[in-house]
């Protein structure tokens, strides 16, 4: 989607969500303060060093009693107008100051894109002392609230100020190198997607569009790596958790932009209050209704009264529900929550899988077995991921199927259990561990579990490459990795079908020379969170 489209899209909802409210939108000078209740008001307040253009949105009663307040920070790319919905909902409902603010760098705000840096930490730091001494805010109750870049800037807000009692991240950036070149492995268009959002938009530093232009002109799948907030939510946690600040997180399990992976996995190590939403979905579709146009959704929903009760003291039950609700991976719109107390207890308990030859293609076989089976290097109907394709249509619940028999033996190696009579669950990383001999120094592979019904069509479950350099060509490596986790419901009768290949051209850029061979030997075994029978 284009920068235009997207804006005017994010303005027509914006219109829509004043018109149904009656707020009134007014251009108004930044002396103007106290701004008027009931309406929405656009300003330029004071950042750290620059001037950020805002939306301030106000309980119609702002005058008469001190106001908690929530600042929401945008979107990449995104004016400050891209969460109106649930701002409105924050000031009609629980009655919060919110300010949504352009980060630096986009749009009419000054500076130049900091990418999670300093500048950005002190920017809300800055509209907070801005308001506490402008606006009718109580300096004790303070929330932040964003999805995306915003979720970004968000986390790294409450980390840094003390004065944040709560937050919420919607699709947060967890490992930012590791998300636009997973395990190394150069995304085919993640660098030129986030360029292509804000090139209309955003200021550059000269740091950022070298890095930028390294990973699309050279394949670095190390450009972005050793950015101030590169393991963005890794570097927050402890300081969140020495905080006490609450912590509310939501993630989509098919993000092909900034993948959930990180958020799942670090979850449990928060100490303070936290909940967590995990639904089907790619890049912030799970949430993104409740956040930028104020619609009924479940993740935002409960978001807001976590903000009501853990800043304004509200007693309403949230503090008693599960920290851990997780729809399905492929659940479908409307699918029920699954409750847990954290998401170790969602998890199921590794089940190893000795892999067999890929001309037999058992997963599960004889441990024993020795063997070898040499591939060339080329692109297979395997495909990982199609972003916006494979999340939008899985939160659909009409996920697209793969006839497994398809796949090129020559190319990928093969491996499938049997049949699980009574079905179960997969929930939790899949482990890879493979004995390659590559003929060059440099390999990529990617991994991808599929749930395969017994027509012999498989709907993927979850993926994830990995790239190794300065190998011995001709020499056998162990070669180790994690898939992306998930939580699938695997219906009675179907299997697992795992495939791996070195070229998979449509979601990542393979280091492994094409047409090169490349050869899979025991021992090899695959390791799978799967309760089933």
């Amino acid at each position: 989607m284009s920068t235009t489209l997207r804006t005017r899209l994010l303005c027509t909802a914006a219109a829509t969500v004043l018109a149904a409210s009656g707020l009134t939108l007014a251009a108004t000078p930044a002396g103007a303060v106290p701004i008027p209740g009931g309406q929405a008001t656009t300003m330029f307040i004071p950042g750290a060093g620059v001037s950020l253009n805002a939306v301030i949105t106000a309980p119609p009663d702002i005058a008469t009693h001190k106001n908690p307040l929530v600042i929401e920070p945008s979107g990449w790319g995104v004016p400050a107008m891209g969460s109106l919905g649930s701002a409105y909902k924050l000031s009609s409902g629980e009655n919060f100051v919110a300010i949504e603010y352009t980060a630096r760098g986009m749009y009419l705000s000054g500076g130049d894109v900091d990418m999670f840096g300093p500048n950005d930490v002190a920017d809300t730091s800055a509209v907070i002392d801005w308001a506490i001494a402008n606006l009718n805010v109580d300096p004790d109750r303070i929330a932040v609230a964003g999805g995306s870049y915003g979720a970004g800037l968000a986390l790294i807000a409450a980390a840094a100020d003390p004065r944040i009692k709560a937050v919420i991240a919607d699709s947060p950036p967890g490992d930012l190198a590791d998300a636009l070149a997973p395990n190394g492995t150069p995304k085919t268009g993640g660098p030129i997607a986030l360029a292509a959002a804000g090139v209309a938009t955003n200021r550059f530093s000269p740091d950022l569009v070298r890095r930028g232009m390294d990973a699309i002109l050279h394949n670095n799948g190390y450009a972005f790596a050793g950015l101030p907030a590169q393991h963005l939510l890794a570097d927050a946690i402890p300081k969140l958790n020495a905080n006490g600040t609450a912590v509310f997180l939501v993630h989509d399990w098919q993000d092909s932009l900034l993948p959930s992976g990180p958020v799942v996995t670090s979850f449990d190590s928060l100490t303070g209050p936290k909940m967590l939403y995990l639904q089907a979905g790619d890049h912030s579709t799970g949430g993104g209704a409740g956040q930028i146009v104020g619609l009924p959704n479940p993740a935002w929903d409960a978001g807001e009264r976590f903000l009501d009760h853990y800043v304004n003291g509200a007693d309403n039950g949230i503090d008693t529900e599960a920290a851990v609700n997780i729809s399905p991976a492929n659940g479908g719109l409307g699918n029920p929550y699954l409750r847990f107390p954290s998401v170790a207890a969602a998890e199921s308990a590794l089940r190893s899988f000795p892999l067999s030859t890929p001309a037999d293609g058992v997963m599960g076989g004889d441990p024993a077995e020795s063997w070898s089976r040499s591939l060339i290097s080329a692109a297979t109907t395997a495909v990982a991921a199609v972003p916006y394709v494979n999340g939008v249509t899985a939160q659909l619940g009409i996920a697209p199927a793969l006839a497994l028999a398809g796949v090129d033996r020559n190319a990928a190696g093969v491996w499938r259990t049997d049949p699980f009579t009574n079905g179960g669950v997969v929930s939790g990383a899949v482990q890879v561990n493979l004995t390659v001999t590559p003929s060059s120094p440099d390999l990529t592979m990617i991994g991808i579990l599929y749930d395969e019904g017994p027509d012999g069509m498989g709907k993927e479950i979850s993926y994830w490459p990995i790239t190794r350099h300065g190998l011995a060509p001709g020499e056998a490596a162990q070669v180790a990795w994690d898939l992306a986790p998930t939580y699938w419901d695997l219906a009675p009768g179907h299997r697992l079908t795992l495939t791996v290949t070195t070229q998979d051209p449509i979601p990542f850029t393979s280091s492994t020379p094409l047409g090169s061979v490349v050869t899979f030997a025991s021992p090899s075994t695959v390791d799978i969170p799967v309760n089933a029978s």
